[in-house]
């Protein structure tokens, strides 16, 4: 009777272990399906690369390449060296400095990230190049149309390289606080000992010590400019990611967009060198808890006036001026504008789209997540790295890249029974496509502060409840998840502004009947030209994403997120 029973509790025993180990190996299956579906359909540009090339590529390297590449070029140059000055003066501004509005100000210089670099450049549609001007009459007069032509391309160069500068300053402002933030204060102080003033103290103190934080920003400033598209044509300069348009749906031409998204994908990885060279090994050294806080004394009326102004006039052209032209532009062209077909239509498909998206997103970030701690071995740490790949890549050739991925296992497949393919139900019928092409683009953001989260989780936790009998599972949804609320509610905030306000993925793979702010914003303001309609588009998105700057900082102050 004894030996039965016995028999009884091992058998028990033994079903209870095989439980655990599958739903153990549960989340490694998922976590690496998941990462194969995010990481193959960027393995297409790498095989255009090797493929032979087409007529069409022969004649697009031999005329258009050298220009896509110039304007690029330009761009990353204007609007980095702009950001850099913007944002590390302002940051050292704000940080240092003690004048009246300097807490205001902290937080009011990052609402600029709430405005889409293309909706910015809407709200600068006032000012513009007209070649009817007086001026412009006498140049063309006495040196030829030639020459008004170049001085064209060189004002809307400039314009675009401010717009867009105003739009991603933030981007370095906000690394350059955190950089600043974790200066020791003595370290300034000991510099103004030596004689040196606060400005002087910022060149030789402030940006060698916050040097990799502030690099770390302008990398994604510099990602963003590459990835731009709606700024890109409204102001008609030619980059890499404005050829991938017009190859693929002006010249219907696929292997040469696929090409160009190529040589986009070698300019971001120079990009990236780049900053990996920049930011050398330096790391942070100094803690304000140690010496004290950077701060220096309270400026003299004078100085506080300029203080004060700096920072309102750069405030006055990054948000106050787009805001309230396309305020204006609203409130004027309302009477002509079906509000309810505005609500019901791109609204809600934004909504939709957006919540989808992110549930998705986070949703996959906690599975890979997760596996990575039960199976923390070098093969799932680089397959997490590997599904952060998709942020640095631009908006347009992650959709081509999604777009041709899918449609060559569609061919693969063949035809259903009802002789419905593959690429026509995830594109065309259903917007399951563009869920997955947010997936592969904005899965850092939430991989980023959930696995930060998690690692400060410690490992006695996991054996506690593995000691109580809990499965993986349980371990997952008793332990972690509620821990993980805040870390998952900041990485949803940021996602779901991120989707909302992406324009080139979603102009390639939206389905017909899908229209998003963005795309209506476009598509009125860009290929119609009218600006007052698509004004209150625009303004949605930057009221959206103002609070979701907002409620982002708030998480941020209470240290809970990243």
């Amino acid at each position: 009777m004894e030996a039965s029973q016995a028999t009884v509790f091992m058998i028990g025993a033994g079903q209870n272990v095989n439980r655990k180990r599958l739903s153990t190996s549960w989340w490694w299956i998922s976590a690496v399906l998941i990462s194969l579906v995010l990481i193959a359909p960027l393995s297409v540009i790498a095989k255009s690369l090797i493929s032979e090339p087409g007529e069409g590529w022969e004649l697009i390297s031999e005329l258009l390449l050298a220009d896509y590449i110039r304007g690029t070029l330009i761009m990353i140059i204007g609007v980095g060296a702009l950001t850099l000055i913007f944002g590390v003066g302002s940051a050292w501004v704000v940080t240092v400095w003690e004048f009246p509005g300097k807490k205001f100000f902290s937080l009011a210089l990052m609402l600029p990230m709430a405005i889409p670099t293309y909706v910015m450049a809407y709200g600068y549609s006032f000012v513009k190049y007209d070649v009817r001007d007086p001026f412009m009459i006498w140049i063309r007069g006495h040196w030829g149309p030639e020459v008004m032509s170049q001085s064209t391309e060189i004002f809307n160069h400039c314009l675009a390289i401010s717009v867009l500068s105003f739009a991603l300053y933030p981007y370095v402002y906000i690394a350059a606080r955190i950089g600043f933030a974790e200066i020791s204060g003595a370290y300034i102080e000991n510099s103004r000992l030596l004689g040196r003033g606060l400005l002087r103290s910022m060149f030789s103190v402030g940006l060698p010590l916050a040097r990799p934080a502030i690099v770390g920003g302008l990398l994604l400033a510099l990602l963003e400019v590459v990835n731009e598209y709606g700024a890109m044509k409204y102001y008609g300069i030619e980059t890499l990611t404005t050829g991938i348009f017009v190859s693929w749906t002006d010249l219907g031409d696929k292997d040469s967009a696929i090409r160009l998204a190529g040589v986009a994908m070698v300019v971001v990885f120079i990009i990236i060198v780049f900053e990996r060279a920049l930011r050398g090994r330096a790391k942070y050294h100094a803690h304000r808890a140690s010496s004290g806080n950077l701060s220096g004394p309270t400026k003299t009326a004078f100085g506080s006036f300029i203080a004060f102004a700096l920072c309102s006039i750069l405030l006055l052209l990054s948000f106050i001026i787009p805001l309230l032209k396309l305020s204006l532009n609203a409130f004027y062209g309302w009477r002509e504008i079906d509000l309810w077909s505005l609500v019901s239509g791109p609204l809600s498909d934004s909504l939709l789209v957006s919540g989808i998206a992110c549930a998705v997103i986070i949703v996959s970030a906690l599975i890979i997540t997760y596996a990575k701690r039960l199976f923390p071995s070098l093969f799932m740490k680089l397959l997490g790295k590997l599904c952060m790949l998709g942020y640095a890549v631009p908006g347009a050739v992650v959709a081509i890249s999604i777009l041709i991925y899918f449609s060559d296992i569609g061919k693969l497949i063949g035809a259903s029974s009802n002789d419905i393919s593959l690429t026509r139900i995830m594109f065309t019928l259903t917007p399951i496509g563009l869920i997955v092409a947010y997936a592969v683009r904005f899965m850092t953001p939430a991989l980023a502060p959930i696995e930060a989260g998690m690692g400060r989780v410690s490992s006695s936790m996991d054996e506690a409840s593995a000691l109580l009998g809990r499965s993986s599972w349980g371990g997952f949804f008793r332990v972690h998840l509620p821990l993980l609320r805040l870390p998952i509610l900041g990485a949803l905030i940021v996602l779901f502004v991120d989707v909302l306000k992406e324009l080139p993925l979603t102009l390639v793979l939206r389905p017909p009947n899908v229209e998003t702010l963005a795309t209506t914003c476009y598509g009125l303001i860009q290929k119609e030209e009218r600006i007052a309609d698509g004004s209150l588009p625009a303004l949605i998105l930057v009221v959206a994403g103002a609070l979701g700057v907002l409620a982002l900082h708030g998480l941020i102050r209470r240290r809970t997120v990243y």
